[in-house]
């Protein structure tokens, strides 16, 4: 049950200036070894999966907007396609941007970063 509860959890960003921006997320479950990776969409997850989550967003042209992403406590995040991310690691109490996209503290529990017109960002995570 706590693993349903975990892909749900992965899918709640949200805009803190929510006026007109759409945030969309999907989750992949990553398969394969020896070179060959393939991916397809998660509905269930269990502990050692290899996940991909991808959020989209749409925003009005005329405004900037900040996105915070809780990373669910059941993942530990890898990697983050999203040069310009912030994380925390106190529960969104402080920021600070992340210097390397592929090595992300294991204690981090939200993620943010700003959004202008339209976009996208993924990040891969194992299930703890």
């Amino acid at each position: 049950m706590r693993w349903i509860v975990c892909l749900a959890a992965l899918g709640a960003a949200s805009p803190l200036a929510a006026q007109g921006v759409a945030v969309d997320s999907a989750v992949y479950r990553e398969t394969g070894g020896d070179g060959t990776r393939q991916v397809e969409p998660a509905t269930r997850l269990t502990r050692g999966d290899k996940v991909v989550a991808v959020l989209r967003w749409d925003a009005p042209a005329s405004g900037s907007y900040t996105v915070v992403s809780p990373v669910p406590a059941h993942l530990a995040l890898q990697s983050t396609s999203y040069p310009g991310l912030e994380i925390s690691t106190d529960g969104g109490r402080s920021w600070r941007r992340l210097a390397d996209p592929d090595v992300i503290p294991a204690a981090t529990t939200h993620l943010r970063w700003q959004v202008g017109r339209e976009g996208r960002l993924s990040y891969r995570a194992i299930v703890r």
